[in-house]
């Protein structure tokens, strides 16, 4: 049942072709991220020293980041190619849905898509592209998402979504200079909700359930707003600390904002004048001078022929689509027998078609020419994982599995995880103390995954750290929707001594139980019916 309150997966939409043209890929690597980019090689490079650029400002201006080192695993995978439309065909099937862009936060390794240039105008024929001044920048869009994976890397707190939002909107319009960025700018998607809807901080801060017509000019218009107030206003900094923290406390969100601003007919006042003068614009000096260290390389004939594949698979693949890839997988490996890049490709496809047996042989295959492929080794105990939904004994040789993983890349999240899952499902034995210390280690390394932090609320919950659970499970809790309404109300219920309803909805399936469309749709009906038994039916 636990899957449909993650139903709403973390992907962000931006728009990529029916099929990739492999030409002139080049793969740059920097201290945070690796880019696959179908482009120039400076432009490549110039890319993700912006990137670099990001993630600085960012550490900057929370104070977190560059005091501990990610491992190699956390680096985000950005693929970057085609134009705007080429994106609406990747994530959405239909070149012309508006999407212009997207990004998936996964322990396995988070991705995000975006196209190399904005629609080119097309003439009458072609009327449905948007002018150039009209469309998102496809830069600001990852620049926004990243700032999300950022904070729940670095900095894990009860997040409202206005601030949330907002502080994303903050950066997705950072101007990168010589020797210094420009922040403060107004987002030119947010500026019409701006000149038009009026600051009202109580339905902002504690909106009511459903969404009206100012729901999104409240969340992104305004969070940007009030986030470019608290952060670039000195008498105001460090006040969001303090409204989050009463936010943790349990405290109704108008209390805790009195708590935290003040007056708050003051901070009403001041957010109205602002919204009516001129943004706040910072030039800052960048705290390392130095251009962003990068290393880049043109890929190899045989990894541009499997960019394709490796990109319809990252994105994720319906059942339909995913039998289909297997005979590309299949021509590839025909084509490049030894080359590790077009093994993990096909191993992906082959995985995510089913053919475990298929999947498990190329993985074995790409270890057996790289002994240190972590990527293989997740896919080799991955299939032992699976095939334990029908095959109990095949728990334990995914715990040896995954152990084997871990000593590969110690410091990466997924084999982490598996181990802890490998213990959590296996009806024979109860997580031991090795399993749970995997579990919280998975979790300060990719505290981004949905299906890492679910198992860790699920934890805590059976050690009935209540507390713990509901402030790592906010995102669950914090919001107007049908789902966050069931689930509070089920927290509720678990502190005043009925702990079976929240347990059994945070509990993680089996992932063999999730593939299964008859266990999809019973789970949804029974959610459904919760929504009515709590009263959370919204109009």
């Amino acid at each position: 049942m636990s899957r449909i309150i993650l139903a709403a997966v973390a992907f962000f939409i931006l728009v990529l072709p029916e099929a990739v043209q492999a030409q002139q890929w080049y793969r740059a690597e920097s201290e945070h991220f690796i880019l696959y980019s179908e482009d120039s090689e400076q432009d490549t490079l110039e890319f993700v020293q912006d990137l670099e650029r990001l993630d600085e400002v960012l550490s900057l201006f929370t104070g977190v980041g560059n005091d501990a080192r990610l491992p190699e695993s956390s680096k985000l995978t950005v693929f970057r190619f085609g134009e705007t439309s080429d994106m609406s065909a990747l994530a959405a099937g239909n070149r012309n849905s508006g999407v212009g862009g997207f990004f998936i936060p996964r322990a396995t390794g988070a991705v995000a898509f975006v196209p190399r240039q904005q629609n080119r105008r097309r003439g009458r024929s072609r009327g449905q592209d948007m002018p150039s001044e009209m469309q998102l920048d496809p830069r600001g869009v990852l620049f926004h998402e990243y700032v999300h994976y950022f904070m729940f890397q670095h900095r894990d707190a009860p997040y409202p979504l206005w601030y949330s939002e907002g502080f994303a909107e903050l950066f997705s319009n950072l101007e990168f200079n010589e020797d210094h960025f420009v922040i403060g700018d107004v987002p030119t998607a947010r500026s019409a909700s701006l000149a038009t809807v009026s600051i009202d901080l109580e339905a902002t801060f504690d909106p009511p359930p459903g969404r009206d017509r100012y729901y999104v000019a409240r969340t992104y218009a305004h969070g940007w707003l009030i986030a470019s107030h608290l952060n670039l206003n000195p008498e105001r900094r460090g006040q969001m600390g303090a409204y989050m923290q009463g936010i943790a406390e349990g405290l109704p969100r108008m209390e805790a904002a009195a708590r935290a601003f003040g007056d708050l007919d003051v901070l009403e006042a001041e957010l109205e004048e602002f919204r009516q003068g001129r943004a706040r614009i910072l030039r800052v000096p960048y705290a390392v001078a130095a251009e962003p260290a990068v290393e880049i390389r043109r890929l190899t004939e045989a990894e541009e022929a499997q960019m394709d594949l490796m990109i319809r698979s990252k994105r994720g693949v319906d059942e339909t689509e995913a039998e289909r890839l297997v005979g590309v997988a299949r021509g590839l490996v025909e084509r490049y027998p030894d080359s590790v890049a077009v093994l993990l490709a096909a191993t992906e496809a082959e995985f995510d078609a089913r053919n475990y047996d298929e999947a498990e042989a190329l993985a074995q295959r790409a270890m057996a020419i790289d002994p240190e492929s972590t990527g293989a080794a997740i896919y080799y105990a991955d299939v032992a994982l699976r095939r334990s939904f029908e095959d109990p004994a095949q728990y334990a040789e995914a715990r040896r599995r995954f152990a084997a993983a871990n000593n590969m890349e110690v410091d990466h999240a997924y084999p982490l995880y598996g181990y802890y899952m490998a213990h959590l499902l296996d009806p024979a034995v109860e997580p031991d103390e090795d399993a749970t210390l995997a579990l919280e280690a998975a979790f300060s390394y990719a505290a981004y995954d949905r299906d890492v932090r679910q198992a860790l609320v699920h934890w805590l919950l059976t050690e009935n750290r209540v507390e713990d659970a509901r402030v790592v499970g906010a995102e669950w809790i914090d919001g107007q929707g049908e789902g966050q309404c069931v689930i509070r109300k089920m927290y509720d219920q678990f502190a005043e001594g009925n702990t079976a309803p929240l347990l059994e909805q945070v509990r993680p399936d089996h992932p063999g139980e999730y593939l299964d469309e008859a266990a999809r749709d019973a789970e949804r009906e029974e959610f459904e019916a919760l929504i009515t038994e709590y009263d959370c039916e919204q109009d």
